[in-house]
């Protein structure tokens, strides 16, 4: 259930604090004093969209925080997936600054707006205006019956979905082929680039070394000369060349070594050097013998590099490109060599998957039209107790029994039109919902279809924003024993201006609004017995709670305890 919202710097509320208790909590207040920036602070931590106008005037955010316990198994399956821990409860919280900038947390784990609102769908269900608009879209019934039938339905949707995905993959194979043209010119095409490609038995990494010596056979006269420079100059016939002056050196120190102890280490050293140069002119002396060029070695090689660039040049910038063009076009003449083959077996293969997919669908519409008639019943018994005893109710299940129809039409609910139909008037004909049903019939209509599934989804908390739109009198206190009995299993929470509403309350705030330095806030107050009857007084004398009044608000409260007695 949820145990406290805080609101920080929403719209009129500057800081409220709202511990809620079990059972039915009941919010009441003069029009414009604020009651629906409550529930649109709840909707804004449950993770649904809001912008920057929802932060108080002057301030540069806001923020709302969530306490839950007794979280239901749906949620903490969810949680698991976003490895959060849920032991001592969860606190959701959500912050929105100035600039739009979205900060979602999670017991202090942060997590994206959608996340929020996934595990937040599982804890609350809230029933406001915007639910009206989708009831009467007929495109959301299908989903409202499914959900009422719940798990004996799961079965037939997860063999139908298996099917359905199927269907689709072979369809979208089918259809690709079905868009080639001119296959066997496309063929002819790989084909040759792919004996070409082969014939030119590509290794990586034969390029570079190949150009290497290309450029050494360009280079030859330029080698040999560096080459025989060096060694004349280090160690050839000329006078003074490097070794022969490092061994004048030498015998220059021997001279004085007896005078001074380093000049020996010093002649080491000359000699190793003159050792080293003498290996280095042997060594590039090596070098000038090895360019020695067999021709036709020479051209072979020039002419293998030419074939590799000109490769290269139609299908890749390097060796590795070509050879995995080569890969991919290979596995496309495979495809090209069987398209006959291919084609024939894709069409047998979407015939078979379509009419296993009519076959699911048929399957999934039986267990629909099964439950169908139960839900139709518990409606119009429902509708009956809420002060529409007349009422005709019908699910509408039009089931697609053209294998053509289902090819195009079939989607992941199936192969069904689920519409609901109403009569609100005995002896009329039953209509489809969105065409004739009014706003206080409405809402009769959703509190029934919440009635219903309050005993079958996972959620805990449930919300309802001013569900007496429309509703007076004798009806109103249906209305309240309706929400008092969907209490009795869930936490509820009701925005109400009608008195019997109020007095069926378990807790009972009062929304008003003050003034404080010039500034406008909406408080929220608990209120106790006396001021609740007090309060429920004022709401139906209209300014103050007149003796006429209050003695029709301890008449209310008797009812309202007198119900709660018998219905425990």
């Amino acid at each position: 259930m949820l145990r406290t919202l805080t609101i920080n710097n929403i719209a009129l509320i500057s800081y409220a604090e709202i511990d809620w208790g079990q059972g039915l909590n009941i919010l009441t207040g003069e029009t414009g004093a604020g009651k629906s920036i409550i529930i649109d602070s709840l909707n804004f931590v449950l993770g649904d969209r809001a912008d920057k106008s929802l932060i108080r005037e002057g301030e540069e955010e806001a923020l709302v925080e969530a306490e839950f316990d007794e979280i239901n198994s749906i949620t903490q399956e969810i949680l698991k997936e976003y490895e959060i821990d849920f032991e001592d409860g969860l606190i959701l919280s959500r912050k929105m600054t100035i600039d739009g900038k979205n900060i979602c947390r999670i017991n202090g784990i942060k997590v994206t707006v959608s996340a929020l609102k996934s595990i937040a769908s599982s804890l609350v269900d809230i029933y406001g205006q915007h639910e009206n608009a989708i009831l009467l879209n007929s495109d959301n019934h299908i989903n409202i019956l499914d959900n009422f039938i719940g798990d004996k339905i799961t079965c037939a949707k997860q063999e139908y979905l298996q099917a359905y995905n199927n269907f689709k993959q072979i369809r979208f194979k089918l259809n690709e082929y079905n868009k080639m043209t001119d296959v066997d010119i496309r063929f002819e095409i790989l084909q040759k680039q792919l004996e070409e490609i082969n014939e030119a038995n590509l290794v990586v990494g034969e390029e570079e070394e190949l150009q290497k010596k290309c450029d050494m056979y360009d280079n030859q006269e330029a080698i040999v000369r560096a080459s025989s420079n060096v060694y004349t100059l280090l160690n050839g016939d000329m006078e003074n060349n490097a070794c022969d002056s490092i061994h004048s050196a030498i015998r220059e120190l021997s001279k004085i070594e007896e005078y001074n102890s380093d000049i020996t280490e010093y002649i080491a050293r000359l000699e190793e050097a003159r050792i080293e140069i003498a290996d280095i002119a042997s060594s590039v002396d090596s070098i000038s013998n090895s360019v020695s060029v067999d021709e036709f070695e020479a051209q072979k090689d020039i002419a293998r590099l030419s074939v590799i660039h000109n490769i290269e040049g139609k299908y890749g910038d390097t060796e590795e490109q070509v050879l995995a063009y080569r890969d991919k076009i290979t596995s496309e003449v495979e495809e090209l060599s069987n398209y006959s083959f291919m084609l024939e077996k894709l069409t047998n293969d979407y015939n078979l998957a379509l009419e296993n997919l009519e076959q699911k669908g048929i399957d999934l519409s039986d267990v629909r039209k099964t439950y169908a008639t139960k839900f139709e019943n518990l409606v119009v018994s429902e509708l009956k107790e809420l002060g529409m005893p007349n009422t005709g109710f019908a699910v509408d299940i039009v089931t697609y029994n053209d294998i053509e129809t289902i090819a195009h039409k079939a989607s992941t609910n199936g192969i069904d039109i689920v519409e609901f139909l109403i009569s609100p008037n005995l002896g009329e004909p039953l209509k489809p919902l969105r065409k004739i049903i009014s706003g206080g019939e409405m809402s009769r209509f959703m509190l029934a279809i919440k009635k219903i599934t309050a005993q079958i989804d996972g959620v805990n908390v449930m919300v309802f924003d001013e569900i007496d739109t429309g509703i007076s009198g004798k009806i109103a206190q249906v209305v309240a024993n309706k929400l008092y009995d969907i209490s009795n299993s869930k936490q509820v929470l009701a925005v109400t201006h009608l008195p019997q509403l109020a007095s069926m309350a378990d807790v009972h705030f009062l929304i008003s609004k003050s003034t404080d330095n010039g500034r406008t806030n909406t408080n929220v107050t608990l209120l106790n017995k006396e001021k609740s009857a007090v309060e429920i007084a004022k709401m139906i004398d209209g300014i103050e709670a007149s003796e006429f009044a209050v003695l029709h608000a301890e008449k209310l409260l008797d009812i309202a305890k007198q119900y709660k007695e018998t219905h425990n």
